[in-house]
């Protein structure tokens, strides 16, 4: 079946069950119905987070008074997270919650997130994310409503103590380490044997010993079960979680000026709730990971800075490289590392 007819049975199948949703919550008949697709099913944190917002949204007297609605249509099931983009530059779903690294094909200033060591709140103050919103509505015809994942970072896991360069900086030669597209470039500036596995897979690769450690963020370690084989956590944390709100840019500039408002204080608030969300999530993970015997490896000085530094210039270079026209203002707002 080609994209296009599995868009369109898509949309009929994620109308009904919008409408579904908003009959289900006794929402008035005459509001503007929001159908929300997600990157990821029900069951998993970040999703059921978002449904626990769109729930409250929907009750509030701003949304209410605008007769604006959203509708949870569902996750991967509904249309797959790397086709979801597409389905809402052409109106299938009217918004979507998701990870911007999955879309840097089309918009590589998404790139961005993986750059920067600001929160979204001074990234909203300082005029970044409206930047970034331009963007993706001319590059996808998907307005950007906020940052509302961020603040978990990514970090190298490691079967034995790891050794250091000259430079107080990791030397990873001779190891193999579980890696994916996005963690290539930084693992091999420490020398490191890429090892491409899918997450469900590390857990096989580390007991089997194919591997030496995992490139992982700091959350989801305890659910793979990895913290069984892996003994330390290279420190500082580097990067951040990408996840966005877009909605349609039609839809966008179709709604009413009370609806608009309504969405960007909301999503503005979501993005301050979020962020002590996850932190949260991070501090209960690093919980159980110490509990099971993982060890904190924490760089010092500047040795510190360089490891992190190096870390957000492989994010610019892939900006610069496939966004230059972009790359200066994206500079002025998010750089941190100079």
């Amino acid at each position: 079946m080609s994209v296009a007819n599995r868009l369109r049975r898509v949309a009929a199948a994620a109308g009904a069950a919008a409408l579904t949703a908003i009959l289900a919550c006794g929402a008035p008949a005459s509001a503007q119905n929001l159908r929300l697709v997600a990157n990821w099913g029900k069951g998993i944190y970040s999703t059921d987070y978002m449904i626990k917002w769109i729930e409250s949204f929907n009750a509030g007297d701003a949304a209410k008074n605008a007769k604006v609605q959203i509708a949870f249509v569902g996750g991967p099931e509904a249309t797959p997270a790397t086709e979801q983009l597409t389905a809402l530059r052409n109106g299938v779903f009217d918004m979507m919650f998701g990870a911007a690294g999955y879309y840097v094909g089309a918009v590589p200033e998404g790139f961005v997130f993986y750059g920067t060591q600001l929160s979204p709140m001074e990234a909203r103050k300082n005029g970044g994310l409206d930047l970034l919103a331009q963007i993706w509505t001319k590059k996808a015809n998907a307005h950007a409503l906020g940052w509302v994942a961020a603040g978990v970072g990514y970090h190298i896991w490691l079967v034995s103590e790891p050794k250091l360069k000259t430079d107080g900086t990791p030397d990873l030669a001779g190891l193999k380490i579980r890696s994916s597209g996005l963690y290539k470039p930084w693992l091999d500036s420490m020398g490191a044997t890429n090892v491409m596995i899918p997450a469900p897979d590390i857990y096989g690769a580390l007991e089997r010993k194919i591997v030496d450690g995992a490139a992982w963020p700091g959350l989801g370690i305890t659910d793979l079960g990895f913290e069984k084989f892996v003994r330390y956590r290279i420190d500082p944390p580097v990067w951040q979680f990408d996840n966005m709100v877009w909605i349609n840019a039609d839809k966008w500039k179709s709604l009413s000026k009370a609806a608009q408002d309504a969405l960007n204080a909301s999503v503005a608030k979501l993005e301050e709730d979020a962020f002590k969300y996850y932190g949260g999530l991070v501090a209960a993970e690093r919980a159980k990971t110490d509990k099971a015997g993982v060890k904190s490896f924490m760089l010092r000085g500047d040795a510190a800075k360089k490891y992190a530094s190096v870390a957000e210039a492989l994010q610019w270079e892939q900006i610069k490289s496939k966004a230059p026209e972009n790359y200066e203002a994206l500079r002025a707002k998010f750089a941190t590392a100079k």
